[in-house]
């Protein structure tokens, strides 16, 4: 029989996230010059699941971003790479002597996705619906490839000679 602590979803990158935040903390709410070392690791970078595919010769890309604006994703395609960046805010509300748990995971994020050559940069479409972006990149024609040839080794015969006795 399995337990819930067996069917729980283990996430590596979200435990270090965890890991860093609580270390910033500790190193926050101190009053010695060491608790200014902590806040190079606040900007850990958040990574929205990302799903890439090929239909109808076309590349879709989506990537979930619940939660956000379209105001506040960015998509830029340079040197053959597509870049998805944009942050999510953590909106601050204070309870009082009440519980309070957040799962959700807040910053910036950069994912990238690189393109075959050819892909011509005003034919890349994106919309965004229901938390979901989803760019579709038509894919550039690729020539037939030529049917193999067999090429023939000339040379190098070593001719056997026999003598008479």
């Amino acid at each position: 029989m399995f337990t819930n602590t067996e069917l729980a979803r283990i996430e590596p990158r979200a435990f270090m996230r965890r890991v860093f935040r609580d270390f910033d903390r500790f190193f926050e709410t101190g009053d010695w010059p060491v608790a200014r070392l902590g806040k190079p690791f606040a900007d850990i970078a958040w990574m929205p699941p990302v799903e890439a595919f090929e239909r109808d010769h076309r590349l879709t890309v989506r990537v979930e971003l619940p939660g956000m604006k379209k105001e506040e994703i960015g998509i830029t395609f340079a040197e053959g790479v597509l870049t998805i960046e944009g942050e999510r805010k953590l909106e601050n509300e204070e309870k009082k002597n009440e519980w309070y748990r957040n799962e959700r995971t807040y910053g910036k994020f950069v994912r990238t996705v690189p393109l075959p050559e050819g892909v011509n940069a005003t034919d890349i479409k994106a919309t965004f619906e229901g938390g979901v972006l989803e760019i579709t990149v038509p894919l550039p024609e690729i020539p037939a490839a030529a049917a193999p040839k067999k090429v023939e080794i000339a040379g190098g015969e070593e001719k056997k000679t026999v003598k008479a006795a």
